[in-house]
C-alpha cells in the first residue's frame, strides 16, 4: 500500500511585473472537482501596475476563472508545473519511494506548485501563503554532485538532504530529461545532464545544434558544453531572467500549447502552421518571430511544442 500526502487545496500565484525584482501576490488557485479554479486577489486588482497573467485566459476580473473545456487548468499557469522530470525528483523528495514504487505514485498538481523550485521558468510561482513569499531554491551543489543525484534518482536511489534539495532547484524546469537550474556568477544556466538511458551522446548533438543556429544567425541562447563525473552537461544561459543590481527580474512566458489553448493529451492536434497563424495575429513582430520559429524548429525537426 502506497501512502501519499494529503491532496492541497489551495497554492497562490505570486508574479513579478516587469522590471522589479521582488514578487506580489496576484490570486489564488484551488481545486474544485476535477478542475482548478483561479481567482485575482482584491489587492493586486487594486494596484497600478497590474498586468493580466496571460490573454485571453486571465483578463483583469474579480471572480472565479475557470478553464476553457478540455482543460484542467489554465495553461499560463500549468505553464508552471513540473513535467516528467521535475515530478519524478518530487516524488523521491517526498516519498523516498524508488523504481517501480515510485512509478505507481502521482500526487495532485497544486502538490507538485508547491514542492518545485521557486526558480521557475517564467515569471510566476507557486506558495502556500497570500503575504509571505518563502523561496524554495537553493544552490550549494557543484555540477558533479547534481550529477551523481541525477543518476541516483534515474536509479531510484533516494538523495540526501542536501542533494535533495540541490536537484529540487530544477523541478520547475518543464521537459523529460536530467536537469538543474544553477547561476554562475551574472548568469543563469539550466544544467542538463546525460542520462543513464541515453543511447547517443544526446546533450553532445543538443550543444551542436544549439552552436548551428547560432552560426546561421538564428537568436538561440548562449550554450556551454562541459564535463562533469566524466559525462556531458550543457549549460543553457536563461532567457527569461536579466540581472538587475544584487538581485533579478524575470520575464513572462506561455508555451505553444497555451496559445494554442491545448493540453498535452491533445498536442497532435496543433501544428507550425497552427502556431504561425497566431504569431501573424498577435506579435509585436510577427516577420522576425516567424524567422526564428521554422529556423529553430523545422529546420532540426523539433516538434516539441
Amino acid at each position: 500500500m502506497i501512502s501519499k500526502p494529503e491532496p492541497a487545496k489551495e497554492a497562490y500565484v505570486w508574479i513579478w511585473l516587469p522590471d522589479k525584482t521582488d514578487p506580489v501576490v496576484a490570486g489564488r488557485i484551488e481545486a474544485d472537482g476535477d478542475q482548478y479554479v483561479f481567482n485575482y486577489g482584491k489587492s493586486y486588482l487594486g494596484r497600478s501596475d497590474r498586468m493580466p497573467i496571460y490573454l485571453p485566459e486571465l483578463p483583469l476580473e474579480a471572480g472565479a476563472i475557470t478553464p476553457e473545456e478540455g482543460l484542467s487548468m489554465v495553461g499560463a499557469l500549468r505553464d508552471g508545473l513540473s513535467d516528467a522530470w521535475g515530478r519524478r525528483v518530487i516524488i523521491n523528495q517526498i516519498t523516498g519511494y524508488r523504481g517501480k514504487v515510485a512509478q505507481e505514485v502521482e500526487f495532485d498538481e497544486l502538490t507538485y506548485m508547491l514542492a518545485s523550485g521557486s526558480d521557475r521558468i517564467g515569471a510566476l510561482d507557486f506558495q502556500a501563503s497570500a503575504t509571505n513569499h518563502v523561496p524554495r531554491s537553493v544552490n550549494v551543489a557543484s555540477l558533479e554532485e547534481l550529477m551523481a543525484s541525477a543518476d541516483r534518482v534515474e536509479k531510484g536511489v533516494p538523495l540526501t538532504p542536501e542533494l535533495d534539495q540541490a536537484l529540487c532547484h530544477g523541478s520547475s524546469i518543464g521537459g523529460a530529461r536530467p536537469k538543474a537550474t544553477i547561476q554562475d556568477g551574472e548568469r543563469k544556466y539550466i544544467a542538463k545532464f546525460s542520462s543513464i538511458s541515453d543511447t547517443y551522446a544526446i546533450v553532445k548533438a543538443e550543444f551542436l545544434a544549439m552552436r548551428l543556429a547560432k552560426l546561421a544567425g538564428l537568436s538561440v541562447a548562449p550554450v556551454r558544453l562541459v564535463r562533469a563525473s566524466g559525462k556531458d552537461v550543457i549549460l543553457i544561459e536563461r532567457f527569461d531572467r536579466e540581472r538587475k543590481d544584487e538581485n533579478w527580474t524575470r520575464r513572462a512566458v506561455v508555451s505553444a500549447l497555451t496559445i494554442f489553448g491545448l493540453d498535452e493529451m491533445i498536442a497532435r492536434y496543433a501544428s507550425y502552421e497552427d502556431l504561425a497563424e497566431a504569431v501573424r495575429h498577435r506579435f509585436t513582430d510577427p516577420e522576425a518571430t516567424l524567422r526564428e520559429l521554422f529556423g529553430r524548429n523545422c529546420a532540426i525537426s523539433n516538434t516539441c511544442l
